[in-house]
This record gives structure tokens, sequence and C-alpha cells, in this order.
């Protein structure tokens, strides 16, 4: 398994970072987590054709990671025609969220979806487990934004685990989800705790799970600022166009 690391950033790019997102490449398949503004940039910078994506999985309903959805779509007609099935996974209702997002962006052309070969696959924001052709996935609830529908997603292949975090608070419920994975992806967005929102490198300090598990764990979501502590600290933390590598 590789993984193509496209973006690390957060909402607003600070450290000119792109949009927090990842496409993984395993045998004759290859699945894109989250699909943010910056990501068809992200994907023609490393020569990536939008049509050789099988599965997009968007972790919530923020734009810096599923604003990109609309453009990417667009190419899939207009630039990288498309050749094979795009099944684009979403918490709630995705194919309507997709819907009112052409309608926002680019309105007159929602009847696009129409034009290609799409399939829409809904899961419950508060957790379920989902079995495609090609991988396993576990879908577990996050904590972010309510109305974003945040989750956060567990991949599995040949009993290999990696999870993606998507955007999410310190929860109780991250334990269970920490515990379940191989290695994982978590967004880490501040040095210090600010609220609710958002992991801090202040709260993975005070884990023993993290600890225990701190090199299968890599950061994301970042700014100069939490890259330079995760470094300082010992943590794995991640740069865009970076590429990792699992055997499974």
């Amino acid at each position: 398994m590789k993984i193509k690391v496209l973006g690390t950033g957060n909402a607003f790019n600070q450290g000119a970072r792109l949009n927090s997102a990842f496409l993984i490449g395993m045998k004759n398949v290859n699945v894109l987590i989250d699909c943010g503004f910056t990501v068809p940039l992200a994907l023609q910078k490393e020569c990536i054709q939008f049509s050789s994506i099988d599965y997009i999985l968007i972790t919530h309903y923020h734009g810096d990671h599923y604003a990109g959805l609309a453009s990417l779509l667009l190419g899939l007609k207009y630039v990288s025609p498309q050749y094979k099935k795009l099944t684009i996974i979403g918490p709630g209702d995705i194919q309507e969220k997709v819907i009112r997002l052409f309608e926002v962006l680019y309105p007159g052309t929602e009847n696009l979806i129409n034009d290609l070969n799409l399939e829409f696959k809904a899961v419950n924001h508060l957790g379920e487990k989902l079995m495609t052709k090609h991988f396993n996935l576990e879908i577990h609830p996050m904590q972010h934004s309510d109305l974003a529908l945040p989750v956060g997603y567990i991949l599995e292949k040949n009993r290999f685990k990696i999870g993606f975090s998507g955007d999410t608070s310190w929860h109780d419920g991250l334990s269970s989800f920490i515990e379940s994975c191989d290695k994982l992806i978590l967004e880490c967005n501040f040095v210090h705790r600010v609220g609710e929102g958002h992991i801090s490198i202040e709260e993975l300090e005070l884990s023993a799970l993290i600890q225990d598990k701190k090199k299968h764990i890599y950061l994301t979501h970042l700014h100069n600022e939490s890259a330079n502590k995760a470094n300082e600290l010992g943590y794995n933390f991640l740069s865009d166009g970076e590429e990792l590598s699992f055997k499974v």
C-alpha cells in the first residue's frame, strides 16, 4: 500500500500547506481520502489523472475536505475523461451534498453527475461497517462540527488497518478508534488546547495511548508552529507531497 500525501494543511492553508488529503494506492485500486479546495491542484502537480481514482471517501462537509469534489467531477467530464466507475462515500446524504455543492459553485451544471459513471454510498455518521469489492471500511463518529457530520475511517486490506481521523476534537471515542489501527493519520491543528474542534499536541502528550503508539501515528492538518513542535517532541508529521509505503 502506498499513500501519496496530497496536502497536510488546515482550512487556511497556513504555512502554504494544501488541504489535508491522501491518495491510497493498492493493487488495481486508488482511494482518495477527502477532496478539499486544493485537491484538484495537488493531483495535477503529482501528474495523477482524476480518472484514475476508484473511490473518494469524505470525512465531513467542510470546504477544505469536500469542496474540491465539484472541480474534480467537472474534470472527469472535460479534462480527464472517465473510463471506470467512481464510488463516492460519505456520511449522510452524500449525493444531495454533491448536488448542492454544484448549485453553489457551478450553477446550472448539477445535472453533470447524471452524465458520469458514479455510485454514491451514504454511511451512518454514528458508526457502521461497510464492505466494498476492494477493501473493508469502519466508520467511527468524530467530534468536530455536528452539522458537518464528522467521521473517521479505518480502511482494512489483508488484515492491515489504517485510520484517517478527519477533523476532530479529543474525545472518549478516540481510544477505541486509535487502538483498532495498525497505522493512523491523525489531525493535530494546534500546539496548545484552545477549545473544541481540533486536537492539540498538548492533548497528545497527555495520552498514554498516543505515547504507546507514537511511532505508528502520522500527524496532519498542521501549520508551521504545530509541525515544528511535533518535530521537537519526536512525532511523525507529514508534509505535502510525501509518500508513505506499508506492506499489507
